[in-house]
């Protein structure tokens, strides 16, 4: 369903038109390219590992937020609104100044070059990250042991989604395949409303749960439907008036001299080698690992992980009951795979909702304390960092016995002497038990 126009030119551009076009480009360029001076400053290995994953430097570039997503956790409808009109005026005064150019047809084509890859950039990492389903992970011993209205909606959501992987993979897939096809002009159109039917749920799950990426899904959505503008009327004829009608053959930008040719090639094949290939090989091995970049990735002291009861809590030497509304004594224990140790106690807490921090256990819930441990294993000594606040420190001596109890003794925040009598309970979960992965 695509024809070539006669010398490469379809009718002529009317004055609106080529505003829009110039406007678009300007968009899907400024959105993609980060122009934001905190994009350079951060501290890459802290938020992706790059040291350790050397492939998430790919994902650094993913998920570069322009600087109209600054503020308002992913919400800030207003800087986007900003920039669209700025893009507007850009649009206008670019064709002022280009008034004489006779081929617009070579500016359309460089914003569906920027639209396409813009997209493919991003939505190559939320695809891999599903197939290998480790952008929601399976809910922690934690979270499952948490009570439900201490999740924030979208914290649940994520959870809800990570409980079944093979919808997961099966979005991931979806995305992938869609992903797959902008990379080809030929088959743009085809992944340009594979994307939309992804990307409109998803905003609409993101205003409904608050999940963070409202203004992300929306962006992508827009760039989504920007690829198919210009030929809106043409669809209305197909699939509404039942016609035979071609649609507009985007003409592929070329110079005389042979190095460019050569290099777009090698470009666009680069391009899918290390956003596509490597990034795909990379998370298979994670996920191979048994681990994500949601949780915490280094290792637990082996065999101990699971749910533990507090049957004796003693503070200064002075036994503290189990009572509703205590704030000091712990109620339980729960020790993760990975290097964490969770701890419920009955005491408000400060609901932390910032998207800067959604891979970290404590984002959008509340009701237990967790905390981030090194295992000294000669001396049977644990040394705890509050994951929420690292000035929130513990050193506790342990004991393991073969009975599955286990003692802690040592000193707390606030330099009070704690003792505390674990047992492990064997819990059962019907979420886990249901689990066919």
């Amino acid at each position: 369903m695509s024809e070539k126009v006669t010398n490469g030119l379809s009718s002529p551009w009317k004055a609106y038109e080529k505003i829009a076009v110039r406007a678009a480009l300007v968009y899907a360029v400024v959105s993609t390219i980060p122009f934001n001076p905190e994009f350079y400053s951060q501290n890459f290995d802290a938020g992706f590992n790059v040291n350790s994953y050397p492939f998430r430097w790919l994902d650094v570039v993913s998920q570069n937020k322009p600087w109209f997503f600054a503020s308002q956790e992913g919400k800030n409808y207003t800087g986007w609104f900003i920039t669209v009109l700025i893009c507007i005026a850009a649009g206008f005064a670019w064709q002022q100044i280009d008034k004489k150019r006779r081929n617009d047809e070579t500016v359309y084509y460089w914003f569906y070059t920027a639209a396409r890859y813009g997209v493919a950039l991003r939505m190559s990492w939320f695809a891999w990250a599903k197939v290998f389903p480790v952008q929601m992970p399976f809910p922690t011993i934690s979270q499952l042991n948490t009570n439900l209205g201490d999740f924030t909606p979208g914290k649940l959501y994520w959870l809800t989604t990570g409980v079944s992987p093979f919808f997961e993979v099966f979005a991931g897939i979806f995305e992938l395949v869609a992903t797959l096809l902008l990379l080809y002009r030929r088959t743009t159109t085809l992944g340009a409303f594979m994307m939309i039917a992804i990307l409109l749920p998803i905003w609409f799950v993101n205003i409904g749960y608050n999940a963070g990426v409202e203004l992300t899904s929306l962006h992508l959505l827009s760039l989504s439907l920007l690829l198919l503008v210009r030929d809106a009327g043409k669809y209305y004829q197909i699939i509404i008036e039942y016609k035979a009608v071609a649609l507009t053959y985007v003409q592929q930008f070329e110079l005389p001299a042979t190095w460019y040719k050569y290099t777009r090639l090698a470009l666009k094949y680069g391009f899918i080698f290390l956003f596509v290939i490597y990034r795909g090989f990379g998370y298979g091995n994670l996920y191979a690992s048994g681990k994500s970049f949601k949780l915490p990735l280094a290792d637990g002291l082996p065999g101990i992980s699971g749910f533990y009861k507090v049957s004796e809590f003693k503070l200064n030497d002075r036994f503290i009951p189990e009572a509703i509304g205590d704030t000091t004594r712990w109620q339980n224990v729960v020790f993760e795979k990975f290097n964490s140790i969770s701890i419920q106690l009955d005491k408000p807490f400060k609901l932390n909702t910032k998207n800067s921090i959604r891979t970290t256990e404590y984002y959008g819930n509340i009701g237990r304390h967790y905390y981030g441990y090194q295992a000294d294993t000669i001396n049977k000594v644990f040394k705890l960092k509050n994951r929420a606040d690292s000035t929130v420190q513990l050193t506790l001596r342990y004991e393991l016995h073969d009975t599955g109890q286990f003692l802690l003794s040592g000193v707390n925040e606030n330099r009070d002497s704690i003792f505390v009598v674990l047992n492990k309970i064997e819990k059962k979960y019907p979420l886990e038990q249901k689990r066919e992965w």
